[in-house]
């Protein structure tokens, strides 16, 4: 009869059991850990376009850190490291007992292997608890036998220290050598190899000759283990080690990206592919301290540049300030919110085109009392503190007029309008309750990274998102305004003829070929703006002082434009001009903006919205002397200096009116010519039921208002009357005595 164990042996078979099934299950279905799977990166280095470094961002545990594959970390140091190191990696289960053991009994380190000291420094471990010890040895195992020797390896080269916070064989290659590991000496890579074993101790930086001996140590180990040659290297001359540690060659571009993070998706470590362009960003800051030097103005010592590719919305280049190597660096002037002057209106009016509120050719009027009844309490000026009267939206526009910006936006509301800006991705740091009808001349301040989006959705087309600062695919447009509406806009902002009476024929943004442009200056001239666009690229400028500080009457056009200037012209080296619109352009009146008559001071092309061209012609707007006449909202003006044109007010044409002959009119008989060229026409505003008489005789009433009559010597009265008014015309033909 067989006799039962002990109760004591069976309960620690049961127990042997227990942890052998528990110890199959950890080893082959247990999930690693997920700061072993996941090996993540502990900085973000940004990559410009085409793959360049343009910083790298330090993290909590280090200051760089590169990964590589293990091939790209050359032929020496992956064997250097592992015969200093762990001599028995490639045998041993992931822990090395015998090495342990002794480890144990010389109550010092050395018994953990290259498996082990991933783990360790994966984990963020701090001291040597045993159990914690212990546990790392379980997970050393379990790691083996899910990876291979090469991956473990090559993940404990990417994150080792080796001093001065630079985890991984490749920050420390490119911080201390200034290349790649792939391009390590023998010497350097046996230099580097000893390094992780005390790396505060043996810092190059600031403890070479510790570092040096540690080389010394290193090289005569190698040299016992079998790895080196006797004597092929020397331990007494150790390779140069000097300081590489990278620039943030656009730190206001970096500052852009974190900020606009959640709608860019940055990634908060790892490698970060951004559109900025190196070369472009680097000539931009070149003109940028280029332009303030020139201009030699102790009052005007900054600017900011942002240069984007409206076609798929990618910021190319963000300067934020003269100098980003001394202490204006910490101000980015592309993310400042500043008084943005004049920039605002095309997005004004082009609502209102958009609305058909009116056309580019809609007569509005530049006169000093223009805003009183609309704003009362508001008295805007123009920046030339005078005034043109009767002004077509094209002109208005073009040069910028404040008066006939202020009259379009009493049209829509200023509410509507400041909303519709919103639209275009535009941020203000006021509401409209603060600002008021002020906003749209520039009382509210904007960011130029946003300014210049919303003019690159102009130059989209009317499509606006957000701006692309780091690669990926291009934002899903929203369609703000109709490509129509926006040639209109787009076709003004190129018109460097139509800006002439405030900026002339050879401003900066008088460019060879069509360019969008438009400049902006606010209150005391303590911003300076210009933006403009070429078919593929949007620029923006801002110049002023950081603390507000007045530029001393230094406009836009000489402040801003110059540089803007000198932007676009780099840009067209490879650039294309802004392309004609498709719009079919109507002849108009160009002082009335309606049909042409014979008293049209000229005609040109104007573009319209379908359905939305004049009908009317300008006929009525003139007087029998040619002169202008005007509504009764220009009497101001007409009476005043300014009143260039000669222009009167129009008659009341609710009523009956004798439009020509003019009263008191003088006419001559040339005895050369026929009879039948020297006719008189008699015009009257409304024909209807109108009775016609000369010197009392009747007439043969014109159904359309007018009569041609034969000249004949002598004093004549015209008469037209119907049934609520009765005109008279005195006027007189007499020979001509020539």
């Amino acid at each position: 009869m067989r006799m039962k164990p002990p109760r004591w042996v069976r309960w620690a078979a049961g127990f042997g059991a227990v942890l052998a099934a528990w110890a199959g299950w950890f080893l082959y279905f247990a999930p690693l850990p997920a700061y072993l799977a996941r090996n993540a990166e502990l900085t973000t280095r940004y990559l410009d376009a085409k793959g360049r470094l343009i910083a790298e961002i330090p993290g909590a545990e280090a200051r760089s850190h590169r990964p590589v594959p293990l091939s790209a970390m050359g032929p020496w140091m992956p064997e250097f490291t592992v015969a200093l190191e762990d001599q028995h990696f490639k045998r041993h289960p992931g822990i090395d007992v015998r090495a342990t053991v002794r480890a144990f009994f010389r109550r010092r380190g050395g018994g953990s292997t290259i498996t082990e000291q991933y783990i360790k420094v994966a984990s963020g471990r701090k001291g040597r608890s045993l159990w914690r010890k212990a546990w790392e040895k379980a997970l050393a195992v379990q790691l083996e036998r899910r990876w291979s020797k090469a991956r473990i390896l090559e993940a404990y080269l990417d994150r080792i220290s080796y001093g001065n916070r630079l985890a991984g064989v490749e920050a420390a290659s490119r911080a201390y050598f200034g290349k790649p590991a792939a391009t390590l000496t023998k010497a350097e890579a046996a230099y580097l190899a000893g390094l992780p074993q005390s790396p505060v101790r043996c810092n190059p930086w600031t403890r070479p000759d510790e570092a040096a001996r540690q080389f010394a140590r290193s090289v005569r180990l190698l040299s016992v283990r079998g790895v080196l040659p006797q004597g092929e290297l020397a331990p007494e001359n150790p390779p140069l080690v000097e300081r590489h540690l990278p620039q943030n060659l656009a730190p206001h571009f970096i500052q852009a990206v974190a900020s606009e993070a959640p709608r860019n998706q940055a990634r908060v470590f790892g490698v970060a592919h951004c559109t900025l362009d190196l070369d472009l960003q680097q000539r931009v800051q070149a003109m940028v301290q280029n332009h303030l030097n020139a201009l030699r103005r102790e009052d005007i010592s900054q600017a900011a540049v942002v240069v984007l590719d409206h076609t798929t919305g990618a910021v190319r280049a963000l300067v934020g300030s003269r100098n980003i190597a001394v202490g204006d660096g910490q101000i980015n002037g592309a993310l400042q919110y500043r008084n943005c002057g004049s920039t605002l209106k095309p997005f004004l009016y082009l609502t209102c085109i958009e609305r058909r509120v009116f056309t580019a050719a809609t007569l509005l009027p530049d006169t000093a009392d223009a805003v009183r009844e609309a704003f009362p309490g508001y008295d805007p000026h123009n920046f030339a503190l005078s005034y043109l009267g009767p002004v077509r939206v094209r002109d208005a526009l073009a040069n910028s007029l404040n008066v006939p910006a202020v009259v379009a936006l009493s049209r829509i509301g200023s509410r509507r309008a400041f909303v519709s800006m919103k639209e275009w991705g535009l941020r203000f740091d006021h509401p409209i309750e603060e600002a008021g009808a002020g906003f749209i001349l520039g009382n509210v301040g904007t960011r130029l990274l946003d300014l210049t989006n919303a003019y690159a959705g102009l130059a989209r087309g009317g499509l606006a998102g957000p701006p692309l600062l780091v690669a990926g695919p291009s934002p899903g447009w929203k369609r703000i305004a109709s490509p129509e509406a926006v040639q209109i806009i787009t076709d003004i902002l190129c018109d460097n003829d139509a800006r002439f009476r405030s900026f002339g024929a050879w401003s900066p943004l008088a460019t060879p070929v069509r360019v969008g442009a438009k400049t902006g200056t606010s209150s005391d001239f303590r911003d300076g703006w210009a933006i403009g666009f070429t078919r593929e690229h949007t620029v923006g400028v801002w110049v002023g002082n950081f603390d507000g500080h007045p530029m001393g009457h230094a406009a836009s056009i000489e402040a801003a434009a110059p540089l803007w200037r000198m932007l676009i012209d780099a840009l067209l080296e490879e650039d294309h001009p802004v392309p004609q619109p498709s719009l079919p352009r109507t002849r108009i009146c160009a002082l009335t903006g309606l049909l042409p008559c014979a008293a049209s001071p000229g005609a040109m092309g104007e573009l319209f919205l379908p359905g939305t061209e004049p009908k009317e012609s300008a006929e009525r707007w003139f007087g029998p002397d040619g002169h202008p006449l005007l509504p009764a909202e220009y009497t101001g003006w007409c009476a005043s200096p300014e009143n260039t044109l000669h222009a009167t007010i129009q008659p009341d044409l609710s009523k009956l009116t004798i439009l020509n002959p003019r009263e008191g009119a003088v006419f001559l008989l040339n005895a050369d010519l026929p009879a039948s060229q020297q006719q008189l026409e008699m015009r009257v505003n409304l024909p209807e039921g109108a009775a016609w008489k000369l010197n009392g005789k009747p007439l043969a009433a014109p159904a359309n208002g007018r009569l041609l009559w034969q000249l004949q010597e002598g004093a004549w009265v015209l008469e037209v009357g119907n049934s609520s008014a009765n005109q008279l015309r005195h006027f007189s033909v007499k020979k001509a005595d020539f």
